[in-house]
């Protein structure tokens, strides 16, 4: 193993190469110098230090260098990469975007470091900030083996009470002894309050300091403590000041979950500006209550109300097709995704004003059917009944019209994505099944609506994510914990959804099972299913003809089951079987 340094320009070199040296001494191990400059021909001089302390000088110069020094960290892994970030060099810019890519994708241990002309020397002491991450513990590992003058584990707490100074050691003992180290060979300070920042800076005041090493939890932490403000204030001072970020070596899991990820940018076609602002803008348009809006609702409901009642699922599809809803809910996976405030109200309230705009309608063609004597139909049943295969249909029909909208192209798709998904006709059961006195299935109608809801939300938020859509950190926070809090619901809606699907399954069981042993001596039963449009067909096998009545006895056996009286069609098949010769 070995400690390898980056060399990214002829400025740096002989700070760099100082500080390796030290580094590879603490850690014992031999140092190699990588010499990593956009242009090759300035690289002959830095290729020579080869000897003093150095055991090896490779080159990997040119306009390539990124991709040849992250395949030799991956090939040869070595113990710590160090590459440099050094104030008032030529082509800064290139050379931070250079550090930051390593720092990044390396698979190996990372340190990026900012070297002052002092090089913190080991009579000085090494400040840690502890956050309790497997950086911080490497960080803490290394400012031991740095420092003879003794290492300092930093944390800042909010002051709650009077007990946070205590707590706060207590902490950071508990963060020494998970690093492997001992507790009492590390000195440890706690500052009380808010700000980070300042605090820190108020540490650091302390001239006894000669580094700052920082565990970075992820590349964020790179940008905002090694190259924000706060280190370069800590570098003009007399005396200068070394500061560095840490990244312990990526996981295998870590590394998976980024391989998926890179899988999943290069097989799914990502958003351009152009299409995303087309999808914007028809998204927002279509998701907003007005005239247009509430004349669909009104139409769906009605044509879907009266397919109910005449028990016609080609009338309910085509209620399907008018009604309106599925846009405000892929407006509302939009707006969590991309932390859209404004947008995510616009759609929710249309969502809820639709709602009650269909149900009080529906809860009137409820009761004009209770007044002409209608009964509850097969349709209406249908609705009251969701298992967990509706949440799947829903979870799926969400992906395809979200996808469908974001590529004007499949747009004749939506059809079909809103026949699958259902949003109207449930509302309408839900009106109907309480005017005539259904209560059961207007309960079971409104979960498959909630259902619906909440599964074509998570679909689309998914879609968009995977496409590359996705918000301002801090105006993203409140859409990404609507969306947790969104899953949390969709699984404990699967529990009773899938309970209702088993005990569906265990009474076709139970049905089969009684009308196979009701059957007369020579008929045997192939199959039961049940109709679309309601009722049973059951197909039966005989040698001969069935007697008339046994469509009625098999109708009996099904009501004894299911609790009402279901037409029957009975479908016989003929056999003939073969006789062995004698």
């Amino acid at each position: 193993m070995s400690v390898c340094v980056v060399i990214r320009c002829v400025e740096e070199a002989l700070l760099m190469k100082a500080f390796g040296l030290r580094v590879a001494g603490a850690l014992e191990e031999e140092l190699e110098l990588w010499v990593a400059l956009p242009e090759p021909g300035d690289a002959s001089p830095l290729l020579e230090l080869e000897g003093m302390a150095v055991a090896k000088v490779r080159d990997f110069c040119g306009v390539d260098r990124r991709r040849r020094i992250l395949n030799a960290a991956k090939d040869e892994w070595p113990s710590l990469l160090v590459i440099g970030k050094q104030a008032g060099v030529k082509s800064e810019d290139l050379n931070l975007r250079f550090s930051t890519d390593i720092f990044e994708k390396a698979v190996c241990q990372v340190l990026v470091v900012r070297v002052s002309d002092d090089l913190a020397s080991p009579g000085q002491r090494i400040l840690v900030p502890c956050a309790g991450g497997r950086h911080s513990r490497r960080a803490l590992k290394l400012a031991k083996a740095l420092s003879d003058s003794g290492t300092v584990a930093f944390q800042v707490r909010p002051e709650a009470d009077e007990l946070s100074d205590e707590l706060g050691h207590q902490d950071l003992r508990r963060i020494v002894k998970r690093a492997g180290l001992n507790p009492k060979e590390i000195l440890s300070r706690v500052r009380l309050g808010e700000d980070f920042t300042e605090l820190l800076g108020e540490e650091m005041g302390d001239e006894s300091y000669g580094m700052l090493l920082i565990g970075a939890s992820d590349s964020g932490t790179l940008r905002r403590k090694l190259f924000g403000t706060l280190p370069e204030r800590l570098l003009s001072r007399e005396n200068g000041l070394t500061v560095g970020v840490i990244r312990a070596e990526r996981s295998k899991g870590h590394r998976f979950q980024e391989f998926v990820g890179r899988m999943v940018h290069l097989s799914i076609p990502q958003l351009n500006r152009t299409e995303r602002l087309a999808l914007f803008d028809e998204v927002e348009s279509k998701s907003r209550w007005n005239f247009d809006f509430a004349a669909l609702m009104m139409l769906a409901t009605g044509i879907a109300g009266m397919g109910l009642l005449a028990n016609s699922g080609a009338v309910v599809i085509g209620a399907m097709l008018v009604a309106p809803l599925m846009m405000p809910l892929i407006g509302t996976g939009l707006s969590l995704v991309q932390g859209n405030w404004p947008l995510a109200r616009q759609a929710m309230g249309a969502v809820g004003r639709g709602f009650c705009f269909a149900f009080a309608l529906s809860l009137a063609l409820g009761f004009l059917a209770r007044c002409l004597d209608l009964g509850l139909t097969d349709q209406l049943r249908m609705r009251g009944e969701p298992n967990s295969l509706d949440l799947g249909i829903a979870f799926v029909s969400g992906i395809a019209a979200s996808y469908c909208i974001a590529r004007p192209k499949l747009s004749g798709a939506l059809a079909g994505v809103a026949i699958a998904a259902a949003l109207v006709p449930p509302i309408a059961t839900v009106g109907i099944g309480l005017a005539l006195g259904q209560t059961a299935v207007a309960l079971g109608a409104a979960l498959l609506f909630g259902t619906n809801i909440v599964a074509i939300v998570l679909g689309a938020g998914l879609n968009f994510m995977l496409a590359g859509i996705s918000g301002i950190h801090k105006a993203g926070a409140w859409g990404r914990r609507s969306l947790i809090v969104l899953i949390l619901v969709c699984l404990g809606l699967a529990v009773p959804l899938t309970s209702v699907l088993i005990s569906r399954l265990s009474r076709s069981e139970q049905l089969e099972q009684a009308i196979a042993k009701e059957l007369p001596e020579g008929i045997y039963l192939i199959s039961v299913s049940r109709l679309r449009r309601g009722g049973f067909e059951v197909a039966v096998e005989s040698e001969g003809t069935v007697e008339k009545g046994l469509a009625s006895e098999v109708a009996e056996t099904i009501a004894r089951i299911e609790g009402r009286r279901e037409t029957v069609k009975l479908r016989t098949v003929l056999i003939q079987r073969s006789k062995p010769d004698e």
